[in-house]
C-alpha cells in the first residue's frame, strides 16, 4: 500500500468561506486548517493539527485525523457533511 493511501478517509463537505470544499486526506485537513481556517486557536484545532504532524509520520491513522478534524471543525462553528 502506498502512503497515499494510508492518508485518505471518507470525505467531508465542509463550509469555508461561503463554499463547500471536500476534504479526503491528511494532507486536505491540515492545508485547510493552517490556511483558511476562521479561527487561530483553540484547543481543538491544536489537537486536529498535531494528529496531522503525527500522521504525516505515520504514527496517527487518518481515521483519527477526520475525528479531530470534525471537533475543530464544530469548534469553529462551521458547517459540514459527513
Amino acid at each position: 500500500m502506498e502512503k497515499e493511501d494510508i492518508r485518505k478517509f471518507p470525505p467531508v463537505r465542509i463550509k469555508l468561506g461561503g463554499r463547500y470544499r471536500v476534504v479526503r486526506t491528511v494532507h486536505d485537513a491540515y492545508k485547510l486548517m493552517v490556511t483558511e481556517w476562521p479561527i487561530h486557536d483553540g484547543p481543538a484545532l491544536y489537537r486536529a493539527e498535531i494528529t496531522c504532524l503525527d500522521a504525516f509520520n505515520d504514527a496517527t491513522p487518518a481515521a483519527e485525523v477526520r475525528k479531530k478534524f470534525l471537533v475543530a471543525a464544530s469548534e469553529a462553528h462551521l458547517e459540514y457533511v459527513v
